[in-house]
């Protein structure tokens, strides 16, 4: 049987780190097991969906490369579907309309309430023969006794006592399917084999199996994956430096760099940290999930990006550049993107070393630097900028002996002259030789800055 997975988000938000890593171990999986991998919109809940939801969604999946197959389902395209499955089940006897209002329900939780024991629907709508009125609910029947057992293939056995469990809703008063039957229909319609996802969902995945045990259709293979916290063992949020794929795309993080860290945060091979994506697939099962909590980590994140961008060459980096920072002289950009990329942890680096390079000034200097040019000995910095002016042919080795020369010269050491020269050329503290800074800036250009903060 052709394994096929799905990723199921509602777009009443953006797609974060919890669905990115559902999205993409069902993905691996479809792929590992040569199936396929769909695409479903569950938008029903037309209130809280928006349309620049589910784009933003398609966007961030495409962004980490996890391309679906076939076109996209929206659940609010099936509801005459559900319906027709809902009415299936009312015709079996499987199913009964429910009359209560609200009030109804609300007296009988106030009553399991005073009594401390957990709410659940009486049923006694279940035995009632004749309408009592135009305006109801559709209820499955749950089994009145015995267990119900699921074999999940990350969490184990888990068994829930049907008495434990009411007569659920599958249709609303306005004709409209709830979550719990529109999911098992799109499922069953789409030939899902298996189902992967968040274990927030495991007490739904018992109802689930319910209305499939009902209309006798199979029910598809379960895998509850353990929810990702904060590094305080909490929800994760954005206070953890948790956010949104679109905002790490935003800050210039590779999808590969997050596709990998999203494949380790839960699951392992042995103790390799890095993989291909053909070594992703080739090597991905579901027995690699573990069954804790995994802990979101920002710095480490950061350091797994890190290990990608070192592996681009010149020409990959020149291609993932912003626009503004690509000029008309290609050779002249991969010249800078040598200078800069030894040192560079990403693209950030890159582009902040360029964008000083390509302009005529800085548009602004760290408080770091500003500090090192304010605390400089102006009459011996302009002193060196007199010595550099003479140079004739401005390269990297000339640069460096006027200025040792300098240093020689007033007893001073290194720190001393070349930071100030850094701080005033580049506006940071940091940056690769500063004698090939100036080199490729060039004299002009080079002498006007340091005369601007020295002269």
């Amino acid at each position: 049987m052709t394994v096929i997975t799905r990723f199921a988000p509602s777009p009443t938000g953006s797609l974060h780190l919890g669905g990115a890593r559902t999205a993409l171990f069902n993905w691996l999986y479809a792929k590992n097991q040569g199936g396929k991998f769909l695409l479903r919109i569950e938008d029903t809940d037309l209130l809280r969906s928006k349309d620049e939801h589910k784009e933003q969604i398609c966007d961030s999946l495409r962004w980490l490369n996890l391309n679906w197959d076939g076109d996209i389902v929206y659940q609010s395209k099936n509801v005459s579907e559900h319906v027709k499955i809902a009415n299936l089940l009312l015709d079996k006897g499987l199913a009964y309309k429910c009359y209560c209002s609200v009030e109804d329900l609300k007296k009988e939780k106030e009553a399991a309430l005073k009594k401390k024991i957990p709410y659940k629907y009486s049923g006694k709508c279940r035995n009632i023969k004749e309408p009592l009125s135009d305006k109801f609910v559709l209820r499955i029947k749950v089994p009145d006794t015995g267990l119900l057992k699921l074999q999940d293939r990350i969490q184990g056995s888990v068994t829930v006592d049907y008495n434990n469990l009411e007569d659920f809703i599958i249709l609303r008063s306005d004709n409209t399917p709830t979550y719990m039957l529109a999911v098992v229909v799109d499922d069953y319609v789409m030939n899902i084999s298996d189902i992967i996802r968040g274990d927030d969902h495991l007490t739904n995945t018992f109802k689930q199996i319910i209305i499939y045990n009902a209309l006798e259709w199979k029910v598809p293979k379960f895998s509850h994956i353990p929810l990702i916290y904060g590094p305080d063992g909490s929800k994760l949020s954005k206070r953890h430096g948790a956010q949104s794929v679109l905002e790490y795309r935003k800050e210039r993080f590779m999808p590969e760099a997050l596709n990998n860290y999203l494949l380790r945060l839960g699951w392992g091979h042995k103790d390799k940290e890095f993989f291909s994506v053909d070594e992703a697939i080739s090597l991905f099962n579901i027995e690699g999930i573990g069954k804790s909590p995994s802990k979101f980590d920002k710095i480490k994140l950061e350091s797994v990006n890190t290990y990608y961008f070192k592996r681009l060459n010149s020409e990959q980096v020149l291609n993932i550049l912003s626009p503004k920072h690509i000029q008309n002289d290609s050779k002249k950009i991969l010249a800078l993107i040598d200078l800069f990329k030894s040192r560079a942890e990403n693209i950030n680096d890159i582009e902040d070393g360029i964008s000083y390079m390509q302009s005529d000034d800085i548009e602004r200097y760290s408080d770091d630097a500003l500090k090192i040019i304010n605390s400089a000995d102006k009459k011996i910095m302009l002193d060196t900028i007199n010595e550099l002016e003479k140079i004739s042919l401005w390269q990297a080795v000339s640069i460096e002996a006027v200025i040792k020369s300098e240093i020689k010269k007033h007893n001073l050491k290194m720190f001393d002259i070349a930071a100030p020269i850094r701080a005033s050329i580049t506006g940071k503290t940091f940056s690769p030789s500063i004698f090939l800074v100036l080199e490729k800036l060039g004299k002009k250009v080079s002498i006007e800055r340091l005369k601007k903060n020295f002269d």
